[in-house]
């Protein structure tokens, strides 16, 4: 198989995550409302802007994600049927240069859950509760996402590696 069949297979990998994303922003949102229609609590209030945020940028994350994939893969098929060895030398670059999101990430998800810990154990404020909430689904969506995508790209690189 060609090396542009696994560009594009990774492509859509990367457009089914920017749905998965986009979907739970949906499902965020859906839920923002029922709790803003129907909490009467101070700490359910508190959660209607944080989660509203959260839910709004998974949309606009998963929405840019598979926007951009897909006119990527267009762009890769010319740059591939142009010249498919520099394409190679292109796409190994690029994948090296993404290697660094994924610790990246883990290490915005330890803070994360680090703040949500704190907020939690020390204060008493539904503000800050709710806040903590929100980043703690927000960093347990950045593990979920580059668990799947740190794999897709490893065996992407690997392919690239063979068509060395």
């Amino acid at each position: 198989m060609e090396l542009i069949k696994y560009t594009t297979e990774w492509a859509k990998g990367e457009i089914f995550e920017g749905i998965c994303i986009a979907v739970l922003g949906v499902l965020t949102l859906l839920c923002t409302l029922l709790i803003w229609k129907y909490g009467t609590t101070i700490n359910a209030k508190a959660l209607v802007i944080p989660s509203l945020v959260i839910g709004l940028l998974f949309i606009v994350m998963g929405g840019s994600m598979v926007y951009s994939n897909n006119q990527r893969i267009a762009e890769f098929e010319k740059a591939y049927q142009a010249n498919s060895s520099e394409f190679i030398q292109v796409e190994k670059k690029r994948v090296e240069d993404f290697q660094f999101m994924y610790p990246t990430s883990l290490a915005i998800s330890a803070v994360c859950f680090l703040i949500t810990m704190l907020a939690f154990s020390l204060s008493k404020n539904p503000t800050f509760h709710a806040i903590a909430i929100a980043l703690s689904l927000f960093g347990f969506a950045l593990i979920v996402i580059d668990y799947f995508s740190k794999e897709r790209g490893q065996i992407y690189y690997e392919h690239i590696q063979n068509y060395l």
